[in-house]
């Protein structure tokens, strides 16, 4: 059973007990991303990320490594562009353990201004290897053509400049200001005592003192997304392709879950109509496959593909005569069906992971303000129907919002003026 529950303290506790395990996920969610900072904040929700690892006053960078590395722990984070969170999977014994090293780099963080200055270096270094991976730049770049300087569309890392300018005191007040009750959540999946993990989870800022809420932070707006074709050359000896659309995202339960079988039953899976004739059946591409980000205001569906300079403009064709086969052909009862099954065989394997369990407690609760149980979900996957995936494939496959970007160094001009064909 799933449990949600408003603590004394503020914070909010999402729980899933799971008792045929020896282990444990507990996560420490902070609400706000790279999205949620100011034109001089850019880049300090993932510096800040990288900071808590860097000691307390009861522990340094060493002590948490190995607190956790000693009891066959992993701990980690991740800055998104709405959240960050910090969380470990841990050996069920040691519960009090993870709850006391999290809340430490949590709340106890010490901003040390020579560990601050090391890790500048650290966090440009991932910003080149992010240069160095055509995939990741793509995406940027794609995201930065449609856009703009939408703060969707900034990196979450922040430029090189802007790390390199960060300030002890800036990052400091940041800090005080967004790692407050008001803006928790602690998501715990796993094999723990219920009442032993409340008392730990209300016990989170006892020790510390911060604002009773978070301040007002910039207003989250929705992006203009409207028609762009762009062709934009750079060193990559493939051509990396995005096409996609931004659309309005609604936080209900069925179309959460006709948007996951729609996007799996044409691009999400091996057998999925671009895997199979794209590559398998035309060999245009290596990788193609689509995938959907959601956030709190919008939902966005993308295609990824990559294929020789080339191949490039017949790739690009293939995928226009797909997608107007898709208006005119909707996916069949058989293809959503086996896109149902999929998904269901995947939740079943992913029910033995901890992490992924935690997770979902809070993308679920922030997509839709509820937490689905398991049978909930099949029930809601079984439930879409072909209409319902039709209507998902139109709204998505609006030409007026259907954008483009072909990334690459070479054979850039066989792509220049192509659009896609495929009718409103």
């Amino acid at each position: 059973m799933i449990l949600t529950e408003r603590l004394a303290n503020g914070a909010l506790l999402l729980l899933e007990p799971v008792d045929r395990t020896d282990t444990l996920c507990i996560g420490f969610w902070f609400l706000h991303g790279s999205r949620d900072e100011g034109p001089k904040e850019r880049g300090f929700s993932h510096f800040l990320e990288h900071m808590l690892f860097k000691g307390t006053a009861r522990r340094s960078a060493l002590t948490i490594a190995q607190e956790i590395d000693r009891v066959g722990g992993i701990i980690n984070a991740f800055t998104e562009k709405e959240t960050t969170c910090v969380y470990t999977i841990i050996p069920r014994e040691h519960l009090r353990l993870a709850f006391d090293v999290l809340t430490d780099m949590t709340v106890g963080s010490l901003l040390d201004e020579t560990e601050l200055e090391k890790e500048k270096e650290v966090i440009v270094n991932e910003i080149r290897s992010v240069d160095d991976s055509p995939e990741e730049k793509g995406h940027d770049r794609y995201m930065s053509e449609m856009c703009g300087d939408h703060p969707l569309a900034l990196k979450i890392t922040g430029e090189e400049e802007e790390v390199r300018g960060v300030t002890r005191e800036d990052l400091r007040r940041f800090y005080r200001e967004r790692f407050v009750p008001a803006n928790t959540i602690i998501a715990v999946a796993g094999n723990f005592p219920l009442e032993e993990v409340r008392d730990l989870a209300q016990s989170i800022y006892t020790a510390a003192t911060p604002a009773a809420a978070p301040p007002p932070q910039p207003p989250r707006t929705v992006p203009s997304w409207k028609q762009k074709v762009a062709v934009v050359p750079d060193r990559f000896n493939q051509v990396q392709i995005y096409a996609g659309t931004c659309y309005s995202l609604d936080h209900e339960v069925d179309h959460y879950y006709t948007s996951l079988v729609f996007s799996t039953s044409f691009g999400e899976s091996m057998s999925c109509r671009l895997f199979q004739k794209l590559r398998e059946e035309q060999a245009l591409c290596y990788t193609v496959y689509s995938f959907r980000s959601f956030f709190s205001d919008t939902g966005m569906w993308t295609i990824y593909a990559n294929a020789t300079p080339a191949l490039a403009r017949k790739f690009l064709a293939a995928l226009d005569q797909e997608l107007t086969r898709l208006l005119k052909e909707p996916l069949s009862g058989a293809e959503i069906g086996d896109a149902q099954s999929h998904l269901v065989g995947s939740m079943i394997l992913s029910r033995e992971d901890m992490e992924t369990r935690m997770k979902r407690l809070v993308r679920q609760h922030m997509m839709m303000d509820r937490i689905l149980e398991f049978d909930e979900s099949v029930a809601a996957l079984r439930k879409v129907s072909a209409e319902a995936v039709e209507h998902c494939a139109r709204q998505c496959l609006r030409k007026a919002a259907f954008s483009l970007l072909a990334y690459g160094s070479r054979g850039m001009s066989a792509v220049r003026g192509f659009n896609f064909t495929f009718p409103d």
